[in-house]
């Protein structure tokens, strides 16, 4: 499942080539994606102007000219690709897969791409609340100021589950997934099995841990996200974060850490897989 990085590196290639510029139209391929595309889909966007996006965790929301947005999750394997129409009639645009297609006045054609089917799209109306909601049923995002030491102590302070479970939970921390909740508690040496409220009692801790949640994601963004199966950016290029991985997926493998010679355990926790060092993380 694209995690924060991912997601922010689409919002952002989307902002590239969307904002400013108006739908001509959108050709459905596919009606039912996790759940049905809005009947009023096609008409509703037409003709209107892609005046802002953004990110909400692991959600992108475009705002329209005509008050309306466009709500969008990836599910497990949703991304989009970029191409034109020239690429179009020469028969080389994205082929297998594509769902749906925004034609857009700068010439270009965003194919929204999903092998397994499991991403979304919505229409919220000028005077619903899912925004609202889905802001308040969040938490704060990662990578914002507001995410800081004092805000986690308090958000982890009667969590008896394990950390590695709480940094997955997205009403306490938003966009976090399971490849960076584990490479970020090995930066912080921190134990996934540790109990959440008692590193709440531990200020010091839970500041190395904010920092390095930050640090990962911003690298990660930098190299171009992580690409294990499907995550690629608008152009089709693979990201790199996968080749700088720690402990993700490096299950028996030796610990990256200086002076370390301890192998990489891999755990289940609460269905989710876990890797850490269990020498290096405390």
């Amino acid at each position: 499942m694209p995690e924060l990085p991912e997601v922010e590196i689409i919002k952002n290639n989307l902002s590239e080539y969307m904002i400013g510029n108006e739908f001509i139209s959108i050709k459905i391929n596919t009606s039912k994606l996790r759940y049905k595309i809005p009947h009023n889909f096609d008409e509703t966007i037409k003709n209107s102007k892609v005046i802002k996006i953004e990110r909400i965790a692991k959600y992108i929301i475009i705002y329209l000219s005509n008050e309306f947005k466009i709500l969008v999750h990836l599910g497990m394997t949703g991304n989009f690709l970029i191409s034109t129409q020239k690429t179009h009639s020469l028969g080389n645009g994205p082929g297998k897969h594509i769902h749906l297609k925004f034609f857009m006045t700068n010439n270009v054609i965003i194919n929204y791409h999903d092998i397994r089917k499991f991403g979304f799209f919505k229409i919220i109306y000028p005077d619903n609340l899912v925004l609202e909601n889905l802001k308040k049923n969040v938490g704060i995002d990662a990578l914002s100021s507001k995410f800081n030491t004092k805000y986690l102590m308090y958000k982890l302070k009667n969590r008896t589950g394990n950390i590695k479970t709480s940094l997955l939970n997205q009403s306490i921390v938003g966009g976090i997934g399971n490849i960076y909740a584990s490479e970020s508690l090995f930066r912080a040496k921190i134990s996934p099995l540790t109990i959440s409220k008692n590193l709440a009692n531990d200020k010091k801790k839970i500041t190395k841990l904010i920092s390095a949640i930050k640090y990962i994601l911003a690298d990660a963004i930098n190299v171009g996200g992580s690409t294990i199966k499907n995550h690629t950016n608008i152009k089709g290029e693979s990201g790199y974060f996968q080749y700088k991985f720690n402990v993700y997926n490096r299950e028996q493998m030796k610990c990256k850490r200086l002076g370390c010679n301890s192998l990489i355990l891999k755990i289940n926790q609460s269905g989710r897989s876990t890797f850490y060092c269990e020498s290096c993380q405390k």
